[in-house]
């Protein structure tokens, strides 16, 4: 029981040096000593993370967290994403000042601690807490450039993410009150207790917790702030929104469902409407979009949708098939936003437009932008294909074929916006003639990720075995 324990504990160091690497950056004056300490952090939390031994499932710190093989995926997730932003961060010359950049990285690396801890929460106050952590340092960031839209994108986003968290903690307390439960594996057995009347105040609780968790990961109707906090926060911080809280939001969504037991079976038939709606909305008002980032904010609503279908599948399959398409997601959606920091940091322009003939003037950054941009619209044989192939096949089986043509429906409109931004780099005349020159954190980004998505695309059997032997975890 004590080398168990040690383990769990031992498991949990990749946050402890995070946590520590972000005071100590955020302490710091100079540019090159943050970003040293940034490095140093991120390089020994990934070696952390790699030698901690995976326990049996083990409740650690009072039963506030739980390590086991499914939050270890979610917290290699988490620690990749912000690696990649990381470089993205430190490459991004135009919209955040020097002297505030320890500030800067040392909020990215608190994030990637509130997003671990959101996919180890085993407590409903852990839960609260990870959030917050979570949502308290993006409002910093996403206000953080010195322009009127980023102070105004901040202020929407933490006024709808306050109004989020007052409903989540209303249906948590809610929930303690009928089952005098906090931790997820008492809720769960009180849960097959609650009848009568108390069920539907129940169900109002399950729903209001939802709510919270539905705002993280942009799923409709609480994704309003998105768009506006997209576009206002500097290109990083967009590219960590749109992939670092959904994973962990996901997670933790599959965990609270899981610990709701019959309340959160009940509460599927609602979130398999929503997924739907969710995919749809999305992709249909990316069509008109003429920012880039607001594109790729309706873009990444519509992808929730897709992941949405792992999860009500709740299935072992359907588990297997969020995880693939997760990893997919990570390095295609980051690829494309390191193309647009790239773009935005020669032409200073956010417009569709300022890809215009950029062929022509990056033949290697238009070729893997449109590698990305392919890949998130699911054509073959690249890694966003694998996923959603994955994705559409857990919905048919469990005999929604209504869900799975319209993924394939919403598919074929994504792939009209993303191919008209391809249409624009190689078809149409380039605004300027001078050729586009990324930073090295860029072109280590993009090789990274561009990378990821042919060779995993082309060979994907290792990590489709690596994900099929978490997705039943907690089945």
């Amino acid at each position: 029981m004590g080398g168990v324990l040690q383990d769990s504990v031992n498991a949990w160091w990749p946050e402890a040096i995070l946590s520590a690497g972000a005071l100590l950056v955020i302490l710091t004056t100079g540019r090159r000593a943050a970003l040293t300490i940034t490095w140093v952090a991120l390089m020994a939390a990934a070696a952390a993370l790699w030698r901690s031994p995976v326990p049996p499932p083990t409740d650690v710190f009072y039963g506030f967290i739980t390590c086991d093989r499914f939050s270890a995926a979610f917290r290699w997730i988490a620690l990749g994403t912000t690696a990649l932003v990381a470089l993205m961060a430190c490459a991004s010359r135009r919209e955040v000042e020097q002297s505030r950049r320890g500030e800067y990285l040392g909020l990215l690396l608190f994030i990637a601690v509130g997003l671990m801890l959101m996919a180890e929460a085993n407590h409903l106050l852990m839960a609260y807490l990870s959030m917050e952590m979570v949502s308290l340092s993006s409002y910093l960031l996403v206000g953080f450039a010195d322009q009127r839209r980023s102070a105004e994108a901040a202020l929407k986003y933490l006024l709808f993410g306050a109004l989020c968290s007052a409903l989540m903690l209303f249906g948590m307390s809610l929930l303690f009150g009928l089952t005098g439960a906090l931790s997820f594996g008492e809720l769960r057995q009180a849960s097959y207790g609650i009848a009568g009347a108390a069920l539907p105040a129940a169900l109002v609780a399950g729903a209001l917790m939802l709510a919270g968790l539905a705002f993280k990961i942009s799923m409709v109707p609480f994704h309003q702030w998105t768009p506006d906090a997209y576009e206002g926060a500097p290109i990083p911080v967009t590219a960590l929104l749109s992939v670092g809280p959904k994973a962990a939001g996901l997670a933790l969504l599959i965990r609270v469902l899981e610990a709701l037991g019959p309340l959160g079976e009940r509460l599927l038939p609602l979130l398999l409407v929503l997924t739907v709606v969710t995919m749809t909305f999305g992709n249909l008002v990316a069509l008109v979009q003429t920012n880039v980032k607001r594109l790729l904010a309706y873009s990444t609503i519509g992808q929730v949708g897709y992941l949405l279908i792992g999860l009500v599948a709740a299935t072992a399959k359907g588990r297997e098939a969020l995880l693939v398409y997760l990893a997919a997601y990570l390095f295609m959606n980051l690829g494309v936003f390191a193309c647009a920091l790239a773009v935005f940091h020669d032409t200073g322009s956010e417009s569709l437009e300022a890809f215009r003939g950029l062929a022509q003037r990056a033949p290697g950054l238009s070729a893997v932008c449109a590698i990305f941009l392919l890949s998130l619209a699911g054509v073959p044989p690249l890694f966003g294909f694998v996923g959603k192939f994955l994705l559409f096949s857990s919905a048919l089986q469990e005999g929604w074929g209504w869900v799975a043509v319209a993924a394939a429906l919403n598919s074929a409109v994504a792939l009209y916006y993303y191919a008209n931004l391809i249409r624009l780099m190689y078809f149409a005349a380039p605004l300027q003639a001078t050729a586009v020159r990324p930073a090295m954190g860029l072109r280590v980004a993009l090789a990274v990720c561009a990378g990821a998505t042919l060779v995993l695309g082309l060979w994907p059997a290792g990590v489709v075995e690596w994900t099929s032997r978490i997705s039943g975890t907690l089945l």
